[in-house]
C-alpha cells in the first residue's frame, strides 16, 4: 500500500484539503465579521472550523483525491503546476455534485438515507457558503498532491556505468 505512496498521499489529501478548505471558508467568514467580534469569531471560529471540517470533509477530499490521481495517471501530466489546474476544476464539481445530491437527499428524511447524509454533508456546507471557495481550496490541494505524487512516482530504472 505504501510502496507508491498511497498512505501518504490520501493522508496529506486528507489533512491538506480540508485545511485549505476550512482556511477559505473562515477567511470569508471573517471578511463579513464587525471589529467588535473579530477575536472571538476569528479564534473560536477557526477551531470549530476546522474540527468539523476534518471529520464532515474527509469522504469528499478523499474521493476528491481518488479521482484526481486517476484523472492526472490517465493525462500523464507529472507537473504539480497542472494538477493545481485540473484539481481546482475538480474540486468545483465535485462539491457542485455532491452538494446537489446532499440538498436533494436531505428533503427526504428516512432511515435509509442518513446514512448517506454524512459523506455529503461537507459538500453541503461549502456549497452553501459558495461554490467558488473550492477554487483557490482545490488549486492547493491539487498542487501539493502534485508534488506528492511526483515525489513517490517509480523512476525509470538506470543502468549503472561499467566505465569506474
Amino acid at each position: 500500500m505504501t510502496r507508491r505512496g498511497s498512505l501518504i498521499y490520501y493522508l496529506a489529501a486528507w489533512a491538506l484539503g480540508c485545511f485549505f478548505m476550512v482556511l477559505v471558508l473562515w477567511s470569508w467568514a471573517l471578511a463579513g465579521v464587525s471589529r467588535h467580534d473579530l477575536f472571538r469569531v476569528g479564534a473560536e471560529g477557526f477551531l470549530g472550523m476546522i474540527f468539523y471540517g476534518y471529520v464532515c470533509g474527509a469522504p469528499t477530499v478523499l474521493l476528491y483525491a481518488f479521482l484526481l490521481r486517476r484523472i492526472m495517471i490517465a493525462l500523464k501530466c507529472k507537473t504539480p503546476l497542472h494538477w493545481a489546474f485540473v484539481g481546482a476544476i475538480l474540486a468545483t464539481l465535485l462539491v457542485a455534485a455532491l452538494g446537489v445530491v446532499g440538498r436533494s437527499l436531505a428533503g427526504v428524511r428516512s432511515a435509509d438515507h442518513e446514512a448517506l447524509l454524512f459523506p455529503l454533508l461537507g459538500a453541503e456546507v461549502v456549497l452553501q457558503a459558495g461554490w467558488w471557495l473550492t477554487i483557490p481550496a482545490g488549486f492547493a490541494t491539487g498542487y501539493y498532491l502534485g508534488r506528492i505524487q511526483r515525489a513517490f512516482a517509480p523512476q525509470p530504472e538506470t543502468t549503472p556505468s561499467l566505465s569506474a
